[in-house]
C-alpha cells in the first residue's frame, strides 16, 4: 500500500468514525425519547385505571373525589409530556429507532472495513490499541461512578424512608413534650447514622485506605534503604520490583472496595479468598 492510499484509508476511517459517533448520539436521543414516552405513557395509562377503579368502587367519596383530581393532575401533565417528546423528535427529525440502529451498524461495518484494509505493523497497532486503553478506563470508571451515585442516594432514601415513616407516625399519638420531642429525636438521629454506617461502612473503607498505604510505604522505604527484598538489586531491577509490588497492592484495595460493597455473604467469602492468596506470597 502506497503512501498516498494509506493516507487516504486513515482520513476515510476517521470520518466514518466521527459518522458513527454522530450516529451513536442520534440513537441515544432516539431511545431516550422512547423511554420517555413509554413511560408517560404507562402513567397516564395506570392514573386513568386507578381513577377509573376507586370511582366504581366507591362513587361519591370525598376521599375518591380527591384522588381523581390527583389522577387528572397525573394524567394532563404525563400526558403533556408524552405529546412534547412526540412533537421534539418530529421537530428535531430525529429517525425511528430501527432506522437508527441500521444506520449506525452501517457506519460500523464500513469502518471494520477500511480499518482492516489499513494494515499496519504489530508493533504499532499495539501502541494504538494502548493508546486508546486510558479512554477505555475513563469510560468505565465514570459509568461505575453514575451508577454508584445513583444506588448510594436510591440507599439514602430507603434508610432516611423507613426511620422518618416510623418518627412520623410516633408523632401522630398527640400532644408531647418537650422531653418526648428529645427522645424522638434523638432516635432518628442514632437510627440514621447506624443505617448510614451499617450501608457505606466507613469504618472498613478508611481502615484497608490505610493499610494499602502503608503497604506502599514499606516498599518504597526498602527500596530506597536497598533492604529486605531489595538488598543487591540494581536501580532497574529495584524500580521494576515497586511498580510490580505497588500495582499487586492497588489490585487487592479495588478488589477489597468492590467486596464492601456486595451483600455480607459475599464480603465473608471474598475475604477468605483474599486472605489464602495473600498468604501465598509471604
Amino acid at each position: 500500500m502506497s503512501e498516498e492510499e494509506s493516507g487516504t484509508g486513515r482520513r476515510l476511517a476517521r470520518s466514518l468514525k466521527r459518522q458513527a459517533a454522530e450516529a451513536e448520539a442520534v440513537l441515544l436521543k432516539r431511545r431516550r425519547a422512547n423511554r420517555w414516552f413509554r413511560f408517560c405513557s404507562a402513567t397516564v395509562a395506570f392514573a386513568l385505571l386507578t381513577a377509573s377503579l376507586a370511582t366504581a368502587a366507591a362513587w361519591g367519596n370525598p376521599i375518591v373525589e380527591k384522588f381523581d383530581l390527583v389522577c387528572s393532575v397525573l394524567v394532563v401533565a404525563f400526558g403533556g409530556t408524552a405529546l412534547g417528546v412526540r412533537s421534539w423528535v418530529r421537530r428535531r427529525q430525529i429517525p425511528s429507532l430501527e432506522e437508527a440502529e441500521a444506520n449506525l451498524e452501517r457506519i460500523r461495518d464500513d469502518l471494520r472495513w477500511t480499518e482492516a484494509g489499513n494494515t499496519v505493523a504489530s508493533h504499532i497497532s499495539q501502541s494504538l490499541y494502548k493508546a486508546d486503553v486510558a479512554a477505555h478506563i475513563s469510560q468505565y470508571q465514570d459509568e461505575s461512578d453514575k451508577y454508584r451515585k445513583i444506588h448510594n442516594r436510591l440507599q439514602s432514601v430507603i434508610i432516611v424512608g423507613s426511620l422518618g415513616t416510623t418518627t412520623v407516625a410516633a408523632l401522630q399519638a398527640g400532644s408531647m413534650t418537650l422531653e418526648q420531642w428529645i427522645t424522638v429525636g434523638l432516635s432518628l438521629a442514632v437510627g440514621l447514622a447506624a443505617g448510614f454506617m451499617g450501608y457505606f461502612k466507613f469504618r472498613e473503607r478508611s481502615f484497608y485506605l490505610q493499610q494499602t498505604a502503608d503497604l506502599i510505604e514499606q516498599e518504597v522505604n526498602a527500596m530506597t534503604l536497598g533492604i529486605a527484598d531489595y538488598s543487591g538489586l540494581s536501580h532497574q531491577d529495584a524500580l521494576a520490583r515497586l511498580v510490580e509490588r505497588v500495582e499487586v497492592f492497588r489490585n487487592e484495595q479495588r478488589r477489597r472496595q468492590q467486596q464492601l460493597d456486595q451483600p455480607v455473604e459475599e464480603q465473608v467469602a471474598g475475604s477468605a479468598e483474599w486472605s489464602r492468596s495473600s498468604a501465598g506470597p509471604a
